[in-house]
C-alpha cells in the first residue's frame, strides 16, 4: 500500500507544483506539505485529512484510506471561483495573485486563468498590471480574477488552443458586435502570436489597451499589410503594415451568456 508521503509526492508532481506553493494557494500552513514530503510527518489528523485533499484536488475518503484518487466534479471548486458576471466584487481567493508563464500555479489543476482586465472590442481598460511574454518581448496583463476548468482534449483538439498557453478575458464595447458582445470572455492561446490566417486575434499597437479584431490579409501586399475589421458593420475598417501590430494570441474560444 502505498504511503502518505508516496500519494502526496506523486500528486505534486501530477500537478507541477511546489509542496510549499500548493499549501499556501489553498491557505493552509505553508510547512504542512513539505514536512509531509520530507518524512517529518508520517500521518495526519482525520481533521486535516479534507484541508490536504482539497490543496491537491484529491478525493479525501480516498486519502484517508491512503489511496490516491483525483477529486470528482462533486468534491472539487465550482468551475469559476466566486464568479457571478452581474457584480462588481471582488473574486475570493485571487486578489493577490499575478499570473505569469512562470510563476503562477491553478488552484484546481488544468484550469484557466481570467485576467483582470477588458479587451476592448473599440477600447480595452487597464486593471492592476503584470506583464504578459508575448512574440517581441511583453504585453499587459492583469491579475488573475477567476479560473475556468475546461476539458484538455476539448482545448486541443477541439478549438486548437494550448492549454498552458490559454488565458481569459471579458470583452466590453460594442465593435464586435454581435459576434462578441459585452461582458462575453474570450479564450486567448498566446502561443499563436503571429499571423497565420484570417480570424480574429487579441492585437496591440503599443500605444492603446489590447483589443479584439478580425485581421484579414490584403492580397499581394508586400510588406504584408492587413484589414483590422469590426464585426460591427457601423464602423470603419482600418489597413495597416502587420509589423506595425503586436498579435498577442488568436481568440479560440467564445463563452457568452444568452
Amino acid at each position: 500500500m502505498a504511503t502518505l508521503k508516496d500519494i502526496v509526492t506523486t500528486r505534486l508532481e501530477q500537478l507541477d507544483i511546489g509542496a510549499v506553493e500548493a499549501a499556501t494557494q489553498a491557505g493552509i500552513e505553508r510547512t504542512f506539505i513539505r514536512d509531509i514530503v520530507e518524512g517529518r510527518k508520517k500521518s495526519v489528523r482525520s481533521d486535516k485529512v479534507a484541508e490536504l485533499a482539497r490543496a491537491l484536488s484529491l478525493d479525501p475518503d480516498a486519502l484517508a484510506r491512503n489511496e490516491l484518487r483525483v477529486a470528482g466534479p462533486e468534491t472539487r471548486k465550482s468551475l469559476v471561483s466566486s464568479f457571478d458576471p452581474d457584480a462588481m466584487v471582488e473574486h475570493d481567493g485571487y486578489h493577490d495573485v499575478a499570473y505569469s508563464r512562470e510563476g503562477w500555479q491553478p488552484a484546481i489543476a488544468g484550469a484557466l486563468p481570467e485576467l483582470d482586465g477588458r479587451l476592448g472590442a473599440g477600447q480595452g481598460t487597464v486593471g492592476e498590471m503584470i506583464n504578459l511574454p508575448v512574440q517581441n518581448g511583453v504585453v499587459s496583463g492583469h491579475r488573475i480574477v477567476a479560473e475556468w476548468l475546461m476539458p484538455q482534449n476539448y482545448l486541443r483538439d477541439e478549438i486548437k488552443a494550448s492549454p498552458g498557453h490559454t488565458i481569459i478575458m471579458e470583452v466590453i464595447g460594442d465593435s464586435m458586435t454581435p459576434t462578441y458582445q459585452p461582458g462575453d470572455r474570450v479564450l486567448i492561446d498566446l502561443q499563436q502570436n503571429t499571423f497565420a490566417s484570417d480570424t480574429v486575434y487579441a492585437i496591440s499597437d503599443g500605444f492603446s489597451e489590447p483589443q479584439i479584431k478580425r485581421l484579414q490579409r490584403v492580397p499581394f501586399s508586400n510588406p504584408t499589410q492587413v484589414r483590422i475589421i469590426s464585426d460591427n458593420p457601423a464602423l470603419e475598417t482600418f489597413t495597416a503594415d502587420l509589423e506595425q501590430l503586436t498579435i498577442i494570441g488568436r481568440i479560440c474560444g467564445h463563452i457568452a451568456r444568452k
